[in-house]
Order: structure tokens, then C-alpha cells, then sequence
């Protein structure tokens, strides 16, 4: 500065050619200067804020959930972990952790990321509730603040899309996309991906690999350079071809473990040290497996360390190593010391250490899900945190003939029904019908069950004709009226324009398309839906976004249904064996009337879980038996879609001793060929029950 010639430039220019010069250093000494000395878990308690309406808003604390510092440090560029493996319960924070991840990253570190969700939907839902308003309550992110992330639609390009969230420094970026577009998982290198809810993605993509090894090849630059990071993060699902559950298994498998606020031990929980009192799982507590003290919830806190994980496994010389589940506090920081820096970190978040998920209501949903093997399975996955292990097999269908009742046929309505449902599977040369009466816990009765023959690709012709007749005949009560099934759900995935028509002429008629997969519900608005009019595929389902359908989640309806047959069988086992007094009824169990086709039975249980290979690891799904038709077993399935619609899983036992004092006392007018009254949707408040006698004409 000194050497400036003032008298050359004069006094105005030599101060603006100063300030240049200052600002020159600085920033080349910005471009030099290594970013601060911070961790993942350090930068999100120092600069990560929740927004107001956030159920924890204001800024992030470690301490509340302690457990998470050490997941999110493994991700720090400068630690030698290549590859986190986070298998975790519903609501856990881990997704929150992630969140950091890319604010540290885009603050300290930027680089280019891919951030996978299931789908290009999903990911996008992401950005607009989970990522911006983090953007907007991190003033260290905050474009509006100078902070790191740029803004969304700047006129010149520069700024953040919907599709692409830049970073202010450097060339850094998240390139949103899902796990069904392989053009998108192919175009970029990148430093940095997450793969989130990865059990959700696809084994195959467009015959192409899975998504999985299309994020590997991304990565694969950085990676021979040392320098690339990769999260794996997901709820997992079936045991065996959970993706999750594999890359845990492939990694150092660490558990977190308590310390006892009693004697001070380490230990690894399961749900089996949870206990409560007969009829009060509201008052769950912890029993303690090294002292056996019974530690309430509130003390959870208490109980958690940052330094709870371990690895399940330490090799040495002389071999493989297993900590006991119990350690004393010496022995428990000797593990920990031997415990290295491994490249493929995995760490399991089960429910039972969640912050965010209490003891009490764990156990009030594990006693809600019992004798349902759908509701069991979701509770594993989701609540406890655990892959399901399928259990119990097919059940055997001669065994089933025990369920048929001799006092009832086809066209008697028992004294338990109270609602009736119709599920039709529709077939080239005509439908498959089952007629299902319902009552409370999901008690079943099987009224009719039949073969209406005729061509189904004409709408009103062939058998759509005589199903309509079937239809329109409605369900006789033993109090002499005459009233409509009260919920009809009939395939549409096989000549849908035909089935739509059918469906559209009276308002208790859904049309559905089954779908395969572990995670869908019951009955849920899905993909988009239109029929082909031309070629080979003349009639089927096909894809337009204009329309979108009603689908079924068979795989889960299918697990429920076996577990209730087995029980139902056992209880009917039961019954004859004791005559004088019934056993307690299992939930869902099944009745069948003595008019029930022979062929029934084998065609409800017509098929298994099997294992077939995918990629490079497994995957479960339903697969029809050999020489084994499942007509039966699809009208089963979409009975209880049909339930589903009714919304019957909410009505309580009041509601179901009024319905069942209505459809059977007598001294009611006969009404024939009545219109029900629209149900509400799901969602929109109300009950169809509510309408009252209002409800028939």
C-alpha cells in the first residue's frame, strides 16, 4: 500500500484502487483458509433452527437426542467412513439428521450431492416441507440472509429450482430425483448422495440395475479419490429382502446402549424388557436386564449417552469377538476403545431408544396389532424398528372345512353380519364373485361365493349383465327387508373401460387395480390410471394422468388374511373340543356357510411368499401355487377394500350394536333396489353410520 504513487492516481482514485486491493486479500485469503474446524452434530447445534410451527421449534439440541451425534459425525468429509447404513423406527430424527448433513455441506463443505427419496414426487414434497423451511429458519443458510443455499427462480439461472438446490460456494449442488427415473440417476458425478426411505425403491429399474448401483456408479469418482460420502437411511420391511437390513448387515452393525440410572451398567435394550401392567400399557416401563430395576419413561433421557454405540462384532488374532448385551461400565469403554474408524459405518435406531416415540405408546400399538398380521408387520417396521420376519406359512386348505357351518347356506344372512360387501374379480370369459358379511374386530362371514360366465369386454353385455342383476337384487335380512350390498369393489385392471361403466351406474360401486407391495395401504389413491382401446394390450390398464385410480395394496390384505385363517381354524379346533363353552373369539375370524364351491377353499389359499432374486440380493412376494387358480382369493382381497371404503375399522361397539339392532329387528318396511347414500371419503370427517336411517330410502 505504501508504494502506491498518490501524486500519479490522486487521492479519489489511490483510495478506490486501495479498497480493491483489501478486498483482493480477502478474498484470496477466504479461498485459501480451510472452513472452520466444526462436525456435522457441532455446525447443526450451533446454526440449525426449526421453524415456529415446528413441534420442536428454535434451534437444535444434541442432548435431546443423543443418540444421532455420532450418525451425523460419521458423515463429516474428513472422517474415513465411505458409506452410513441408518436402519431406524418411524420418526426418529434420522431424516432430521440428514438435513443437517446438507446444510453442513452447503455451508462448509459444497460439493455436488444427490439426494434420492422413492420417488420424484416424494423428493419434491421433501424440499417444499422439510428443506426450505429449514433454509428459511437457518439465518447460516437463509439466502435472504447471505446465507448458503441460493434462491429459488433468479431470473438469470443462478438461482435454486425444483429440481436442483445450488449452493453459494463453489460448484456445489442437490440434484433431487427419485428412484424411478434412471436418466436422472445417471446424468450427474457427484461427492455426496442420500438414499432415503430406500426400502421403498425399485429392484429393478427399467431393466437397467437397481437404483442402488446406479447411485454407486455416481459416487465412483470421488470414491477412487477417497473423498465421496454416501447415507443409506430407511425403515426396514420383510426380513431377508429388506435393502436396508442388507447394507446394516454389510456394515460394523453398531447398537445403542443405555446406561443404567441404577448401577450404572451398559446395556443393549429389546422390547422384551418392556412390561406393563394387565390392561395398562400406558404405564410401560424398561426392566432393567443388568439390575432389574424398573425404570419409568420419563427417566429415558436419563439412560442415553452420545457414546452408546457399539459394534456387535470385534475381530483379533485370535478370531471374532461379541460384547455380551450387559457390560459394566470399564468393560463396556474397552470395547469402545477397540472399535475402529471402519469405512462402512451402520447404525440401528429402534423405537424402543427413539426420543421422539414413547414406551407407552409402543405398547398400546403392539397390543392394537395382535391377530392382524398386516397391522403386526407395520408395527415392526415402523414403531419398533425391525425388519418383519414372516411367520406361519399357507394354510392348509382342507383344514379350512372345518369353518363350514351346517345352520346357514347362500342367501341366509347370520346373526353377526351387520354390514355386506361384494368383491368381484374379473376374468375374459366372466367374474368371480364373493358376497362377505362383516361385524365387529373384523368378524367375517362368507354368504356367497359364484361364477357368472360371459364375455367382459363390452360394458353391459355378457356378464357385466348378469353381475348387475346380481347386484341390484341387493341382500335379503332375516327381519325381511330387502337392501343394497353396501360396498361392491370389482377390478378394473382387466378390461377397464367395461368395469368403469359397471361401476359408474350406482354410487356403491369402486372400481380398483390391485397392486404389489409391502408397504401400501389397504385401499389409497395411487398411480393414474387409463384403458388401452388398440393392439394386443386392448382393454387392460394403462397409465394417463388425468385419471387417477383407487389401488389395492394386496400383499398386506393377503398376510392378514392367511393369519386370520389359521386362527380361525385353530379356534374352530377349540370350540369342538370344549362344545360346553366357546373359546374367546381371535380377531378377523372367519365363518363359512355350508353352500360355500368346493373349489373355495383351494383357490383362497392358492398362494405363497416365495424368494426370488433381485439385483444382487432378495425380495418376498406372493406368487400363485402351480396349477392353482386364486380367483376367490383376489374377491377376498378386494372385500376388504371394500371394508376399507366403509370405513369400518372406525366404528366402535356402539356403532356396530346399532347396525346390527337395524339390519336385524323386525317390523321394517321392505325397500328393493334402494341408492345408499354417498360415504364420506376417509379424511373428511363424518361417519356413514351417522346418516342414520337416512341412509336408506
Amino acid at each position: 500500500m505504501s508504494s502506491l504513487d498518490r501524486n500519479r492516481f490522486g487521492e479519489e482514485a489511490a483510495a478506490a484502487i486501495e479498497a480493491n486491493i483489501a478486498r483482493l486479500d480477502r478474498a484470496a485469503a477466504d479461498a485459501f483458509r480451510p472452513p472452520p474446524n466444526l462436525k456435522v452434530s457441532e455446525w447443526a447445534e450451533m446454526y440449525r433452527r426449526f421453524p415456529d410451527e415446528d413441534a420442536f421449534p428454535g434451534p437444535w439440541k444434541n442432548e435431546t437426542a443423543p443418540e444421532l451425534v455420532e450418525i451425523m459425525d460419521a458423515l463429516d468429509p474428513r472422517d474415513p467412513c465411505e458409506v452410513v447404513s441408518l436402519i431406524k423406527c418411524a420418526q426418529s430424527g434420522g431424516s432430521a439428521s440428514a438435513e443437517n448433513w446438507i446444510g453442513f455441506v452447503a455451508d462448509l463443505h459444497p460439493g455436488p450431492m444427490l439426494f434420492v427419496q422413492a420417488t420424484a414426487p416424494a423428493a419434491k414434497n421433501w424440499a417444499q416441507e422439510k428443506f426450505w423451511p429449514m433454509v428459511a429458519a437457518t439465518a447460516r443458510l437463509d439466502p435472504a440472509r447471505g446465507g448458503a443455499i441460493r434462491p429459488l427462480g433468479e431470473r438469470d439461472g443462478s438461482g435454486s429450482n425444483q429440481k436442483k438446490i445450488k449452493f453459494r460456494k463453489g460448484n456445489g449442488y442437490v440434484l433431487l430425483t427419485g428412484a424411478t427415473s434412471a436418466a436422472d440417476l445417471r446424468q450427474r458425478t457427484v461427492r455426496y448422495a442420500i438414499e432415503d426411505d430406500l426400502d421403498q425403491f425399485e429392484d429393478d429399474l427399467d431393466n437397467q440395475g437397481s437404483p442402488e448401483s446406479m447411485v454407486d456408479a455416481r459416487l465412483k469418482v470421488y470414491r477412487s479419490r477417497g473423498t465421496s460420502k454416501r447415507l443409506k437411511i430407511s425403515t426396514p420391511t420383510i426380513k431377508g429382502s429388506s435393502k436396508i437390513g442388507s447394507a446394516y448387515q454389510a456394515s460394523d452393525r453398531r447398537r445403542f446402549h443405555f446406561k443404567c440410572c441404577h448401577c450404572g451398567s451398559r446395556f443393549v435394550p429389546f422390547w422384551s424388557d418392556i412390561s406393563w401392567p394387565d390392561g395398562k400399557p400406558e404405564d410401560a416401563v424398561i426392566n432393567a436386564p443388568c439390575c432389574g430395576a424398573e425404570i419409568p419413561h420419563f427417566r429415558k433421557p436419563e439412560l442415553k449417552l452420545q457414546d452408546g454405540w457399539l459394534s456387535d462384532e470385534f475381530a483379533d488374532e485370535e478370531g471374532v469377538e461379541t460384547p455380551d448385551r450387559v457390560l459394566c461400565e470399564e468393560d463396556f469403554q474397552a470395547f469402545r476403545a477397540r472399535m475402529v474408524e471402519s469405512v462402512k459405518r451402520g447404525f440401528h435406531l429402534p423405537g424402543i431408544i427413539s426420543t421422539f416415540q414413547s414406551w407407552a405408546d409402543m405398547a398400546q400399538g403392539f397390543l392394537a396389532a395382535q391377530g392382524d398380521e398386516t397391522m403386526l408387520k407395520a408395527w415392526t417396521n415402523l414403531t419398533r424398528g425391525v425388519e418383519f420376519e414372516l411367520k406361519g406359512g399357507r394354510p392348509d386348505h382342507d383344514q379350512l372345512k372345518i369353518l363350514r357351518d351346517q345352520s346357514w347356506g347362500a342367501g341366509d344372512v347370520p346373526a353377526g353380519v351387520a354390514v355386506t360387501t361384494l368383491g368381484v374379480d374379473v376374468q375374459g370369459d366372466g367374474v368371480y364373485l364373493e358376497l362377505v358379511g362383516w361385524g365387529a374386530n373384523w368378524e367375517s362371514w362368507q354368504l356367497d361365493a359364484r361364477f357368472l360366465p360371459g364375455d367382459t369386454d363390452i360394458a353391459g353385455e355378457g356378464a357385466w349383465k348378469a353381475l348387475d342383476a346380481y347386484s341390484r337384487a341387493g341382500v335379503r335380512w332375516p327381519n325381511g327387508r330387502v337392501l343394497p350390498i353396501d360396498q361392491e369393489c370389482v377390478d378394473a385392471g382387466y378390461h377397464t373401460e367395461a368395469a368403469r361403466a359397471f361401476c359408474e351406474a350406482r354410487s356403491n360401486r369402486l372400481a380398483v387395480f390391485g397392486r404389489a407391495g409391502w408397504s401400501l395401504p389397504v385401499l389409497g389413491r395411487g398411480d393414474a390410471i387409463r384403458y388401452e382401446k388398440r393392439g394386443q394390450q386392448s382393454g387392460r390398464a394403462g397409465v394417463d394422468e388425468d385419471d387417477r385410480a383407487y389401488r389395492v395394496g394386496t400383499f398386506g390384505i393377503k398376510l392378514s388374511w392367511y393369519g386370520f385363517l389359521r386362527e380361525s381354524v385353530k379356534w374352530a379346533g377349540q370350540a369342538r373340543e370344549t362344545k360346553s363353552e366357546a373359546p374367546p373369539k381371535p380377531k378377523g375370524l372367519v365363518h363359512v356357510g355350508r353352500d360355500v364351491p368346493e373349489d373355495w377353499f383351494e383357490q383362497v389359499t392358492a398362494e405363497a411368499i416365495v424368494t426370488k432374486k433381485a439385483g444382487l440380493g432378495t425380495k418376498r412376494e406372493w406368487a400363485t401355487l402351480p396349477g392353482r387358480q386364486n380367483h376367490y382369493l383376489d374377491c377376498r382381497v378386494y372385500n376388504r377394500a371394500a371394508a376399507e371404503k366403509l370405513l369400518l375399522d372406525r366404528l366402535g361397539a356402539e356403532d356396530w350394536a346399532r347396525l346390527l339392532a337395524d339390519r336385524h329387528e323386525a317390523d321394517k318396511p321392505e325397500t328393493k333396489d334402494a341408492e345408499p347414500t354417498p360415504i364420506p371419503p376417509k379424511g373428511e370427517g363424518g361417519n356413514w353410520l351417522d346418516a342414520g336411517d337416512d341412509y336408506w330410502p
